[in-house]
């Protein structure tokens, strides 16, 4: 991104809290298992570019996030002070970044025994640094590991806890009465807890007994360079490219987006697809491709830093996300800014992005035909894809722009500070 437009929403995210930092200058210490470990990496990204508007709009933020080999044990990235603890010998540092924690640990009796060290290591740096750093609140997004090892520091160091859900937590207390025999204390000693979802906040109340309003739906921040963009719709008569990023995971519903694009090529339509991700099914997915009419049309791409996925947002005609109860959605707000029409699925948090035939399409989960359809709408009718593209960009503007979101989530920690002390909270909103 340029200078010139950086300043610009550092100079946002500056004016839109200004005025209730000057009253509070608040500290905030960040409990997670992942973070980014070097510019551009991918894991985490979305915290670090929380941390970085939180920054820029006067608070203090520190960090607390496992060592990994080849990764110093501090760093300062954009402003914010990252802090990294040794748990075991280098060789065994491996149960964060992976993506997959709770079943490295559960299926390894080494890395179980790691991982009690991991605990251990935790919980003493997250103390030692949330006093040598005043931390005023701390801050823990996901509530295992982090929430527990907040838990244990705010109540030692006398400090509100809020906590961040990002989806895979929740996962496991709908999976687990001793999850939620164990998370109960935690959520209940936490001034307030955000959730990046609506949907992820029924899921939440429909396990845990919990004040509605104790919990807030705030999405992470967008990041800024799709922010920058205003490029024209497609261009008329080329070749029509569609773009995915996902996993290749079978939640993320990239099977029944492979098997839609064979329904589309069936019927004879010329376009070409990207899937931008990585995962366990790469393998399984780029078989099916080979073997397949999608041979020489659909490609699976590799991840990318986003300012080189934006070019590649530029450059389609539509986006799709075929997910199936997707936390968030992300991707289809970049899409959005990207003033791309996109297609999701009736689930999950894309509800919360996509309002259906107004800022783009949905299609039924797990169903190819539904989703061919869909596509097919926006292949067809050139004029009616820029409709929604334009209606898109706009709600996303509004809705989901870094200053919009910075701002809520400050004024969750404000409020945080003000709740007196105790368990529980006291509703301020």
């Amino acid at each position: 991104m340029n200078t010139r437009g950086k300043n610009k929403t550092c100079s946002k995210l500056e004016n839109a809290t200004k005025l209730s930092l000057q009253a509070v200058p608040i500290r905030i210490l960040i409990l997670t298992h992942n973070y980014i470990r070097f510019p551009g990496d991918f894991a985490g990204v979305f915290l670090h570019q929380l941390s970085k508007n939180l920054v820029s709009a006067g608070l203090k933020i520190s960090v607390l996030a496992p060592h990994q080999k080849g990764i110093p044990v501090h760093q300062n990235l954009d402003g914010v002070q990252i802090y990294r603890f040794k748990y075991a010998p280098e060789r065994y540092e491996r149960i964060a970044y992976a993506g997959n924690m709770h079943e490295l640990v559960m299926k390894n009796p080494v890395n179980l025994v790691v991982f009690f060290f991991f605990l251990l290591c935790f919980t003493f740096n997250s103390y030692k640094l949330a006093k040598s750093e005043k931390a005023d609140i701390i801050l823990c997004h996901w509530w295992i590991p982090g929430g527990l090892i907040g838990f244990l520091t705010s109540i030692l160091q006398k400090k509100p806890l809020v906590l961040t859900l990002h989806g895979t937590d929740i996962r496991l207390l709908l999976k687990s009465k001793l999850f939620q025999r164990l998370a109960h204390p935690i959520f209940k000693r936490a001034k307030y807890i955000t959730t990046v979802s609506s949907f992820l906040k029924g899921k939440l109340l429909s396990v845990l007994s919990l004040p509605q309003e104790k919990v807030k739906v705030v999405p992470m921040p967008v990041n800024p360079v799709f922010e920058t963009l205003k490029p024209a719709f497609g261009i008329k008569g080329k070749k029509k490219k569609i773009l995915s990023v996902a996993r290749y995971t079978e939640q993320k519903g990239v099977r029944y987006l492979l098997e839609a694009l064979k329904q589309l090529k069936e019927k004879g339509y010329d376009f070409e697809a990207e899937i931008v991700g990585e995962g366990p099914l790469e393998d399984e997915f780029r078989r099916k491709i080979e073997q397949s009419s999608l041979s020489g049309s659909v490609f699976l791409v590799a991840m990318m830093p986003q300012e080189k996925l934006k070019i590649l947002y530029e450059k389609c005609d539509l986006f799709v996300l075929p997910s199936m109860e997707e936390g968030f959605g992300m991707v289809l707000v970049e899409a959005q800014l990207c003033k791309r029409p996109v297609v999701g699925v009736k689930s999950g948090g894309i509800l919360d992005i996509v309002e259906h035939e107004k800022t783009g399409l949905l299609a039924l989960p797990e169903d190819s035909s539904s989703l061919a359809s869909a596509i097919e709408k926006l292949l067809t009718n050139e004029e009616y894809a820029e409709e929604l593209a334009n209606a898109g960009y706009r709600s996303a503007q509004e809705k989901f722009s870094s200053e919009a979101i910075t701002r809520k989530y400050i004024e969750v920690l404000e409020l945080s500070l003000r709740v007196p002390a105790g368990d529980e909270a006291i509703p301020l909103l």
